[in-house]
């Protein structure tokens, strides 16, 4: 399995689904900021109305199924990868089978 085109499904996915999500978008964004490091705040209020409630949570969900299934497509292509490096390695040990055709 080449995860390649599961990765660029992954990326279109969630690029669709955060655009959808966002594209309905009506709510606030503040930041306030204090003297110590921990009286920084950032607060994000989300709300979204229409289509974009449902389709976007599920599209970019969807595409985080997406990327996981590609990051296990990826490690299995490179298992498959060392094992195969490995036979090819213990081949080269062994000697040459016998030639089919004698040479004159």
């Amino acid at each position: 399995m080449k995860p390649d085109r599961f990765l660029i499904s992954a990326v279109v996915f969630l690029a669709v689904g955060l655009y959808v999500t966002f594209g309905y978008y009506n709510g606030s964004v503040s930041m306030g900021a204090g003297n110590l490091l921990s009286a920084w705040m950032l607060s994000i209020n989300v709300t979204t109305n229409g289509p974009g409630a449902i389709g976007g949570p599920v599209l970019t969900g969807f595409g985080v199924l997406l990327l996981l299934w590609a990051l296990v497509c990826a490690l299995i292509s490179q298992a498959r990868l060392i094992a195969s490096w490995h036979r090819a390695k213990d081949k080269l040990k062994s000697p040459p089978p016998p030639e089919v055709f004698p040479k004159n």
